[in-house]
């Protein structure tokens, strides 16, 4: 599979000058594509004024943003999009115009990254600016940008020499483009978190329901009042639930609130990574050091990677220890509670259980449908509530799969230039919602599943009965009835011995009120419906 590639750019048939020959490659900026680029842009340059910067200029601009942009994104995303790809064309007062090698790669940076260059902008130049994205080969003018890519055609290619020859540009096939979007969800899917604090995870952004309230409500506290109300809070649950965005979210609070503490986030590997370099160095105190005397909130994630690692053990007992007798903040992270994890010691396991523990939950069908919606209006992806509702009945297992829904249809839409409707769903991310349905969930499966699960006849649930006792599990009920099957209120209060419809609506808004607040019966009402 070929690309449009501008030859007349990149293609020196004399070479390269001895002096630029003998320059070393700089990993971020390679000086081959920032002096073909300087030279694309000097020639469709021959209308407008002369430049206020110099190549050269330009040059050590692209290098010193591209060094700010690194230290704010995950790595495997700076090479994906910016290194040797991203340049800057030109400056001027408001404006900062930059060129990238593929229109695959402009729709990227300025759907996810616009902010981020902006910030890296205003750092190194220190005054906030516009930016415009083109690419290689087009205009400079943003607004003429509207060439594809992957349109076939023959195009006549003159070099510097007036050698003249001519290139098919190929097509992709359907099955090129599936091939491409499919290797770019599982990078996605593959990336290594990002120990450094990722400003995009806010509590603002955070999707809350049944399953997350308490260890949000904890996380919050503990981001408002470090060392105070939970000096040590433990969140526990699968992978790709939440976990991560509520560590960074506790840390862009206290950064934003407190900015004189002293944050730390990191992992246990790379905890015991620093370890193991220190001691290689004979620098241990220096590192305990830096965990200690030099940090206010510390931040673990994955605590349970410690396990079957005795010296980083022994160095976190020191730390967790010095840390509590200051009054500091420590949080961590895991896939299970201290207790089961296995092959940590007895004295690290009572540590990490002094701590809150707060469960992260696999989310409901309403908390999936909200994330969905969205983390699509963050990704500028329009998805209609009929593929919404598809996506969230269908993938269950974590937020991290939804999000990972999320990006192949954005790369769908964006490379095989197709709207996103419920066919297409299906087809590109291979779910069945007719599969998911086969259960038959009646209300009468329902009741009797509240009924075993309180332990109560199901005909005092059915009844008239209004003890403590009934209560509750008939309103449970009455609420999993209208979630899940939804009957007119006369239809779901009929089966409960004729209820009328006010009885019906206020069972149902006691119960969702409740769960927002009530963990245990958040819990419970979870449970159930995990079990019909």
């Amino acid at each position: 599979m070929t690309q449009k590639f501008p030859f007349n750019h990149f293609l020196k048939l004399d070479g390269l000058s001895e002096s630029a020959a003998s320059k070393p490659v700089n990993h971020m900026a390679h000086p081959v594509i920032i002096e073909k680029t300087m030279k694309a842009i000097e020639a469709c340059a021959i209308a407008k004024p002369a430049p206020e910067f110099s190549s050269e200029e330009l040059k050590t601009t692209t290098e010193a943003l591209l060094e700010q942009i690194k230290n704010l994104i995950n790595a495997n995303k700076f090479h994906a999009y910016f290194a040797n790809t991203f340049t800057v064309a030109a400056i001027n007062q408001e404006t900062v115009e930059f060129v990238v090698t593929t229109n695959f790669i402009k729709n990227m940076i300025e759907i996810h990254y616009t902010e981020t260059i902006k910030k890296a902008l205003f750092e190194i130049l220190g005054k906030s600016f516009r930016i415009e994205l083109q690419v290689i080969g087009s205009s400079l003018s943003q607004s003429s940008n509207t060439e594809s890519i992957l349109k076939k055609e023959t195009r006549k290619v003159e070099t510097p020499k007036q050698a003249t020859f001519f290139i098919e540009e190929l097509q992709p096939t359907k099955e090129d483009l599936i091939k491409t979007v499919d290797s770019r969800v599982l990078e996605h899917m593959a990336a290594s978190p990002n120990v450094q604090v990722d400003i995009t995870k806010t509590f603002d952004n955070f999707i809350i329901g049944p399953s997350n309230n308490m260890a949000c409500a904890a996380s919050l506290a503990v981001a408002r009042e470090p060392g105070k109300n939970f000096p040590a809070l433990y969140i526990y649950g699968n992978s790709g639930l939440g976990k991560t965005h509520l560590i960074h979210a506790i840390a862009n609070h206290i950064q934003a609130t407190k900015p004189h503490l002293r944050i730390c986030i990191t992992s246990a590997n790379r905890f015991m990574s620093e370890m193991v370099d220190s001691m290689q160095i004979n620098k241990l105190f220096d590192f305990k050091r830096k965990y200690t005397e030099q940090t206010d909130v510390l931040i673990i994630d994955d605590i349970h990677e410690l396990k079957n690692r005795a010296g980083t053990q022994n160095a976190f007992f020191d730390v967790f220890n010095e840390l509590m007798s200051r009054d500091k903040q420590l949080v961590f992270t895991s896939d299970k509670q201290p207790k089961e994890i296995e092959g940590i010691e007895d004295r690290i396991k009572s540590r990490l259980s002094s701590a809150l523990p707060v469960e992260v939950q696999q989310p409901d069908l309403e908390t999936r449908i909200a994330i969905l919606k969205k983390k699509a209006v963050e990704r500028d992806i329009y998805l209609s509530p009929d593929v919404v509702n598809l996506i969230a009945k269908c993938v269950k297992s974590n937020i991290r799969e939804l999000e990972g829904c999320l990006v192949k249809l954005g790369l769908v839409t964006s490379l095989l230039k197709v709207d996103i409707d419920l066919e297409v769903a299906k087809e590109h991310l291979k779910l069945n919602e007719e599969l998911e349905n086969q259960k038959n969930i009646t209300i009468d499966s329902i009741a009797k599943t509240v009924a075993g699960y309180y332990k109560i006849p199901i005909g005092d649930l059915r009844g008239k009965a209004k003890t403590k006792e009934v209560t509750l599990p008939r309103q449970v009920s009455m609420y999993l009835v209208n979630k899940l099957i939804k009957p007119t209120l006369k239809e779901n209060g009929q089966y409960f011995s004729g209820r009328d419809h006010s009885t019906v609506l206020h069972a149902i808004n006691t119960i969702k009120d409740r769960i927002k607040t009530e963990s245990l019966l958040a819990q419970q009402v979870l449970d159930i419906e995990k079990s019909l």
